[in-house]
């Protein structure tokens, strides 16, 4: 297999990718051209927000090709249809064979969580130094968010092992709002939670969280955010973002029992007073709700025991 990569200025990449998979490219990559430079600035965007930056002026396109096409003569074939290429610079890699499986499988790393937690994907192994009583969950990547990689999920799971702890002499009823993967909803339910109730908008997430619940023999309930949620609750956890978290305020408080626990994260740290606010009119009877964990730029925010 070869790669031929060039650059463009990026409002062209739409139109050049479908040219050259007409011309016979297995795939055509879009990239920025200069990233990590200096003077780059991070961009985060999230639904109900308007984003009308443009992310990067000009892109590398790495065009991918296999063994019966010849790098060379698909270039020239191009250029001839658009003769703004004929000057350009173009590098022509040749591919050597990759176990991909082990390559995609070394990006996932496994997770531990104190000395109570270990989350890793199923071709991992736990750590010889793992507690005898650590609880092991297995998760493999999927269409759904969370595998444990991120920050938010570990201050998440931090959390949520000290919120249960700390009520662990009660009959816990816990929501996890988001569910994703049920890498949280299945974790309560591991470390002792008596019922447990994963929700999310994504028909895919709420198949995959049953499905992950029952390969880890974890008993939980799965419903779309669409269906009434019966409240309340001990715990409520929800890992999403911000705009829909400020949306979800006034509902999420109000299934918290008094002097539940309330735990949000999927938040920046700048966005964390804005969240707060939002929450303020809805948490009376609730402890003080404040910033509790920050991790690589993000927050986790709950109530204070």
């Amino acid at each position: 297999m070869h790669e031929l990569v060039f650059e463009t200025n990026a409002a062209d990449t739409d139109e050049i990718s479908d040219d050259l998979i007409n011309l016979g490219a297995l795939s055509v990559t879009v990239e920025d051209a200069h990233s990590n430079a200096l003077s780059e600035q991070p961009i985060f965007g999230e639904p109900g927000m308007p984003l009308d930056i443009q992310a990067w002026p000009r892109s590398k396109v790495i065009v991918l090709l296999d063994d019966t096409t010849d790098p060379a003569d698909l270039w020239q074939r191009f250029c001839s249809e658009d003769e703004r290429f004929t000057t350009a610079i173009v590098e022509i890699r040749k591919l050597c064979d990759q176990d991909w499986v082990a390559e995609t499988q070394r990006q996932f790393s496994p997770l531990t969580i104190g000395s109570r937690l270990w989350v890793g994907p199923h071709w991992a192994t736990p750590d010889a130094g793992l507690a005898a009583d650590a609880l092991v969950i297995r998760l493999d990547p999927g269409m759904a968010f969370g595998t444990g990689s991120h920050a938010t999920t570990q201050l998440c799971l931090e959390q949520l092992i000290h919120a249960i702890d700390r009520q662990r002499d009660e009959r816990l009823r816990v929501l996890d709002m988001g569910c994703g993967s049920g890498i949280l909803a299945i974790s309560c339910k591991k470390l002792g939670a008596d019922d447990v109730l994963a929700v999310d908008i994504d028909p895919i997430a709420v198949t995959t969280t049953r499905d992950n619940a029952i390969a880890n023999q974890a008993e939980i309930t799965t419903q779309a955010a669409a269906e009434p949620i019966v409240g309340p609750f001990d715990i409520v956890v929800a890992n999403i973002l911000s705009q829909p978290l400020k949306v979800l305020a006034p509902a999420l408080a109000r299934l918290v029992r008094p002097k539940g626990s309330l735990l949000l994260s999927g938040i920046l740290a700048r966005q964390a007073e804005e969240i707060l606010e939002a929450y303020r009119p809805s948490v009376q009877h609730l402890n003080p709700l404040g910033v509790l964990q920050e991790r690589e730029g993000w927050v986790c925010i709950g109530t204070r025991e």
